[in-house]
């Protein structure tokens, strides 16, 4: 889980990164939208609708494993960014070592690590 610090949780904080946010995706299936804040620390976001899935439990299962994969990338990612990490809905399958991957991908497509 991820520390309460780093947790994208208000809806208007949301809807400025979604307004204001910059995009940039991969084809695989992750994407991101990110704008940057004063704030100290990054906060990242998950919103899992469902195009992802008619069922709450893959919803909930693909929110914890972009959970566990984006908590290895925290100390590596730039300080005061608001960053909500989209799936695609093509992307049923989804295993903790492929999003890794791709969350890597992307991020470093954004110039979001260190």
């Amino acid at each position: 889980m991820l520390p309460k610090q780093h947790r994208l949780i208000r809806r208007e904080d949301f809807a400025t990164t979604f307004d204001r946010g910059s995009y940039t995706s991969i084809h695989e299936g992750v994407a991101i939208k990110f704008v940057k804040t004063i704030l100290p620390d990054s906060r990242i976001g998950f919103p899992i609708g469902k195009n992802f899935s008619k069922k709450a439990a893959a919803r909930n299962r693909a929110r914890r494993v972009l959970r566990a994969a984006t908590f290895q990338f925290l100390s590596q990612l730039k300080p005061g960014f608001d960053i909500i990490i989209l799936i695609k809905p093509g992307y049923k399958n989804i295993e903790y070592k492929k999003v890794t991957e791709d969350l890597k991908k992307v991020f470093i497509k954004a110039n979001l690590l260190k």
